[in-house]
């Protein structure tokens, strides 16, 4: 066969193969649900709770593939959530339910497809100052260079709404978590806000203490009624921070939740819940912390959102009592 010849069988050989391969991976593709999970940034130590998500998800189901968006927190998931820019993602208890609803400080703003995927566990959002500066109570801040935290995250809403119901005006610095860490380590801001498990500090307090010593803050019985007057619903809770040193201290705590939308299909929402509860002890391989909480408990007690509709079903297969306030409108067409 002439050479000429047989190059050109060769080019449309390969040129037939690369058009099966093409279209075995375009088939593959086709046969794949892809997912983003809207987290946090990666400073935080909940940033790898996400990233055990989308593992475990990637893991067991061969139709899935689970992406980690990192993100400024919870205003911030809020915003990629509506514009569907992510499936579910990171949030606090009653937060989400505050953008489900449109109340406080996002009245007329109500965004009704918003459904909780899941709570996991309590929060701190822990006020720490460097000890070596003269900031002794919340009121001392005024006038000071300090960070409510995470530009765009709900502690940072969270922490200039209620320091404005206070009458407390810090000089704020903006910028990431990481940002605000380092600022405090080099000593130029005197302390930041980050949310953290009631039974230990967030890693992030735990790396600034390694600089400069902390302190840490606690509300006064007259703050807590300034800010329950504008939001009944926040709780403050007496713990006493696992650090040397540390005193009892009054914070505001919240619930860790997952949140999601009604775009979520059922089934689908039905699969990624059930793994969630099924699978956490692979979820705890990456992210420790979640080897001893009861998902299921810790919904049904502190959720104030309604549930998306394949958590409630999976919830009502199990034998469970849904509280009213968690019902789906979704379920109650049936």
């Amino acid at each position: 066969m002439p050479y000429r010849m047989l190059r050109k069988l060769r080019a449309a050989t390969v040129a037939v193969l690369m058009a099966a391969v093409l279209q075995a991976s375009q088939s593959v593709a086709e046969d794949k649900t892809f997912l983003t999970i809207a987290a946090t940034g990666q400073s935080s130590s909940l940033y790898a709770y996400h990233v055990a998500q989308a593992q475990m998800l990637n893991g067991l189901f061969d139709d899935l593939e689970v992406t980690v968006m990192e993100t400024g927190g919870g205003v911030d998931n809020r915003k990629r959530l509506a514009r569907e820019e992510a499936d579910w993602g990171l949030f606090a208890e009653p937060e989400f339910f505050e953008f489900q609803q449109g109340v406080g400080p996002w009245e007329g703003q109500a965004l009704p497809d918003f459904r909780l995927f899941w709570v996991t566990s309590p929060l701190a959002y822990y006020i720490v100052v460097n000890a070596d500066s003269d900031v002794r109570t919340i009121s001392d801040l005024a006038g000071k260079d300090f960070s409510g935290g995470s530009r765009g995250s709900s502690t940072e809403r969270v922490t200039r709404n209620q320091f404005d119901l206070m009458g407390v005006a810090p000089d704020w610095f903006s910028g990431s978590y990481g940002d605000a860490r380092d600022a405090m380590k080099d000593r130029r801001i005197v302390g930041l806000v980050k949310a953290g498990l009631f039974d230990r500090p967030d890693g992030l307090i735990l790396d600034a203490g390694t600089a400069v010593p902390l302190r840490f803050l606690s509300y006064g019985e007259e703050d807590i009624a300034k800010v329950q007057a504008t939001f009944p619903h926040y709780r403050f809770v007496k713990i006493t921070p696992p650090y040397e040193g540390a005193e009892e201290t009054v914070v505001r705590g919240v619930f860790i939740a997952q949140g999601t939308t009604t775009r979520l299909p059922e089934d689908l929402g039905y699969r990624i819940f059930k793994a969630m509860v099924e699978h956490q002890d692979k979820i705890a391989e990456t992210y420790p912390a979640i080897a001893s909480i009861d998902i299921v408990e810790n919904t049904l007690k502190y959720g104030a959102t309604p549930l998306h509709i394949g958590v409630y079903k999976y919830l009502s297969e199990q034998g469970h009592d849904v509280p009213e306030r968690l019902i789906p409108p979704e379920a109650r067409k049936d």
